[in-house]
C-alpha cells in the first residue's frame, strides 16, 4: 500500500511538471528568429507560418506594392474592434525594426494562447479588446538593396541606383527606397519647406511631390481603412523618442504622458519638444489629431544597419511596447465611443 501511494505521489508530481513544461515551453516557442538578417522572404515565410500556427487570430494582407513590384504586407493580431498601428522599416538600412515587430507578433500570439503574461501585461485580455496592425516592412525595395546589392534589381537600373549612392556600389548606408526617396519624408507635415537633395539619393531626398511613392500611397490608404486610435513607428538608431508636432492644450498634456510611459519602459530619452515635418508621425499628429511616437531602439551606429549583436537589449527595452500601445488605444476608443453614445442619449 506505502508503495503504491508513493508511486501515485510521484505520477501526480509528474504529471503536474509536464504540464509546467509543456505551457513555459509553449510560451517561449518561437516561429520567428530575429537574431539574423531578416529579409523580405524570410519575412513572408515567416507571415505564412504564424497565420497556419494561429489561423483566424493572425491574418495578413497586401495593402500595395512597392516602386518595384514588391508586396507591401500588414499583419493583424488580436479581435478588438479598437486598433493600433505599429510600422517598421520606412528607412532601408534600419530593418532590425521588422525583427523587432515580427517577433512581438511571434511572442504576443503565444503568450495569447498560452494565458500567460508579458512584463506584467495580460495579453489575453489586451487582445481580445484591440487589434493591433503591424506593417513590419514599409520599404521591401530599399531593404533588399541594403541586404544585397543590385542583384535583385533590373540591370538596366543599376546605372541610376549606382548614381543615387554618389557612384559606389556599397549600399550598407541606403536609406531611401530604391527610386531614391526617402519615405520617411513623404508625408503631408511641413513637407514644403524640408531641407532636401535635389534629386533622387540614397538618403533624405523627400520627393517632387508630398505622397507620391507607392509605399507612401499605401501606407496613407491602410490608415485610413483601419482608423488607428494610436501609431508606433519604429526607427534604428538613437535611443530616443520622438513625440511632439503641434498638439497643444489637452493633446499635448495627454501626449506627453504617454511619451513619459514609453520612456519608462525603454529607458530611451524624449525628444524637446519641436516641429521638423515630413515624418509618418508628424502627419498622423497633424491630421488625424491622435498620439503618434516614433521610437529609435540602438544607440547610433552612424550610416548602417543596427548590428545583430545589439537586439537582445532591443527586444528587452520594447517587448511590451506593443502591449501598452494596445491598452491606451483601447481606452481612447472606449471613451470616444461612450461620449458619442451619451451625446445620442
Amino acid at each position: 500500500m506505502l508503495i503504491f501511494r508513493i508511486f501515485l505521489f510521484s505520477f501526480v508530481i509528474l504529471c503536474g511538471s509536464l504540464s509546467l513544461f509543456t505551457e513555459s515551453t509553449f510560451a517561449q516557442s518561437s516561429i520567428v528568429n530575429p537574431n539574423q538578417t531578416y529579409s523580405t522572404a524570410r519575412m513572408l515565410n515567416d507571415i505564412k507560418k504564424l497565420e497556419q500556427a494561429y489561423p483566424g487570430f493572425i491574418k495578413k494582407e497586401v495593402i500595395g506594392k512597392s516602386e518595384y513590384g514588391r508586396n507591401i504586407y500588414a499583419v493583424s493580431l488580436g479581435k478588438g474592434d479598437s486598433t493600433v498601428f505599429i510600422n517598421g522599416s520606412h528607412h532601408a538600412r534600419e530593418w532590425i525594426t521588422t525583427n523587432l515587430t515580427m517577433n512581438m507578433i511571434d511572442k504576443y500570439a503565444a503568450a495569447y494562447k498560452s494565458g500567460t503574461k508579458i512584463n506584467g501585461y495580460d495579453v489575453k485580455k489586451l487582445l481580445n479588446n484591440t487589434t493591433i496592425w503591424f506593417i513590419p516592412m514599409v520599404n521591401p525595395d530599399g531593404v533588399t538593396l541594403q541586404q544585397f546589392g543590385l542583384k535583385y534589381f533590373p540591370v538596366k537600373d543599376h546605372s541610376k541606383i549606382i548614381k543615387m549612392n554618389n557612384g559606389s556600389k556599397n549600399f550598407k548606408r541606403w536609406k531611401a527606397n530604391a527610386k531614391g526617396v526617402d519615405l520617411n519624408r513623404q508625408y503631408d507635415a511641413n513637407w514644403k519647406n524640408l531641407e532636401s537633395p535635389k534629386a533622387p539619393s540614397y538618403k533624405n531626398y523627400k520627393g517632387a511631390k508630398v505622397a507620391t511613392a507607392s509605399e507612401t500611397k499605401a501606407v496613407l490608404s491602410f490608415v485610413e481603412k483601419i482608423d488607428p486610435e494610436m501609431t508606433i513607428s519604429y526607427h534604428s538608431s538613437g535611443q530616443i523618442i520622438f513625440w511632439k508636432y503641434q498638439q497643444t492644450g489637452s493633446r499635448y498634456t495627454q501626449d506627453y504622458k504617454y511619451a513619459s510611459k514609453l520612456n519608462k519602459i525603454t529607458g530611451y530619452s524624449l525628444v524637446k519638444p519641436r516641429s521638423t515635418g515630413g515624418g509618418f508621425g508628424d502627419w498622423f499628429n497633424k491630421v488625424e489629431k491622435k498620439p503618434a511616437f516614433t521610437i529609435e531602439v540602438s544607440p547610433a551606429v552612424g550610416e548602417t544597419n543596427v548590428p545583430l549583436k545589439n537586439y537582445s537589449k532591443i527586444w528587452s527595452q520594447n517587448a511590451s511596447i506593443g502591449l501598452y500601445t494596445a491598452q491606451e488605444g483601447y481606452k481612447l476608443f472606449d471613451t470616444r465611443n461612450t461620449a458619442a453614445s451619451d451625446k445620442v442619449t
